[in-house]
């Protein structure tokens, strides 16, 4: 299977998911506490700004803004090969722990920061594990709750919400809420997300071929569309509909 393409740019926002070799549930909490900890080792280390992430057992989520062009494959080349260490030194385990290159999506922040953020707090409770995203230990929820910045960064989208930590915090919970009653759709196999507008301007700038079957575009709702590979050839049913937006 051909690697996926690397798309970045200085100051880009990403949501970036990593899996675990054959989707296999390796994860327990020691390996989870080690990951939480190098994310804040990453922040400390690397020109970026951390303001999300939820680890699962066979795989994260993280939300973040690089500071350099080189910043998203530095930094996370270092995140999964020093999991990988400690991982390994944790559990005698020999072998990949990573099934492939990490995925990245570049998300336009004044469209779809919220629901990214949203995105990346929901998997837990879309996976069945709790009720709500602060039930959960291993996401950022609760960092962003309590505003810590020990553990996460703070978007000035996120501080304009409200004149307190607490006004800011309920504005965004009603927000996860509303997307909670959106059908989920994983962003992995994305390579941009936003108003038309911005996608367009991202495939231009990265030289994709928009023709030919090579893109799709899927509507998420709120004039917000995500790009990826079209899977099989021939023509798309929102063809038309893209040529118009």
């Amino acid at each position: 299977m051909p690697r996926p393409p690397r798309f970045t740019y200085a100051h880009a926002v990403h949501h970036v998911t990593l899996r675990c070799n054959n989707r296999e549930f390796l994860f327990a909490e020691p390996s989870l506490a080690a990951f939480v900890e190098l994310l804040r080792e990453a922040r400390a280390s690397f020109p970026l700004s951390l303001y999300n992430y939820c680890l699962m057992t066979n795989h994260v989520h993280l939300l973040f803004k690089v500071g350099r062009d080189d910043t998203l494959s530095k930094a996370m080349h270092w995140l999964s090969t020093s999991l990988v260490k400690r991982f390994n030194s944790q559990t005698g385990r020999i072998g990949h722990l990573w099934g492939q290159r990490f995925r990245s999506t570049i998300i336009e922040d004044d469209a779809y920061f919220f629901r990214g953020m949203a995105y990346v707090d929901l998997n837990p409770v879309r996976a069945g594990r709790v009720s709500a995203p602060a039930d959960y230990s291993w996401s950022g929820h609760r960092a962003l709750r309590d505003e810590d910045g020990e553990r996460l960064d703070f978007h000035s989208l996120y501080l304009e919400l409200g004149g307190d930590a607490a006004s800011r915090y309920r504005a965004y919970a009603d927000m996860v809420s509303e997307e909670m009653a959106r059908p989920p759709v994983p962003l992995a196999t994305k390579y941009f997300v936003g108003r038309p507008a911005f996608v367009r301007r991202m495939e231009a700038r990265f030289g994709l071929r928009v023709g030919r079957g090579y893109l799709e575009w899927q509507p998420l709702g709120g004039g917000v569309v995500a790009s990826g590979p079209r899977i099989g050839g021939g023509p798309s049913r929102n063809d038309e509909w893209r040529r118009k937006s």
